[in-house]
């Protein structure tokens, strides 16, 4: 990581937390997947209380099971990520506080 310390410049909150997350999502993002997911399953759920046929019926039950994994999976990492952008946040507001 580089925090560019001793460059004349200092790094936004935003370029720490990029810093901090690498090439991981940031939160916000983690929330629109995990919305077009949520999106996406509510569609599936339309459909399957229109179909008759249990083929589809069993093919979207199986889509919708996979989906909700997906989210809850999604939703986890939002919240770990949610949790590290927010600790960033509180370092550099305190040690902003303590050069004062």
């Amino acid at each position: 990581m580089n925090f560019n310390v001793y460059d004349e410049e200092p790094l936004s909150e935003d370029d720490v937390i990029d810093e901090v997350l690498g090439e991981n999502p940031r939160a916000r993002e983690l929330r629109l997947m995990r919305s077009a997911l949520e999106m996406r399953l509510a569609g599936f759920t339309r459909e399957l209380g229109k179909t008759k046929d249990e083929k589809e019926i069993k093919t979207l039950s199986s889509k919708m099971v996979e989906l909700g994994k997906q989210i809850e999976v999604i939703h986890k990492e939002e919240a770990i990520t949610s949790f590290v952008e927010d600790s960033v946040r509180v370092t550099l507001v305190r040690g902003a506080l303590e050069e004062q």
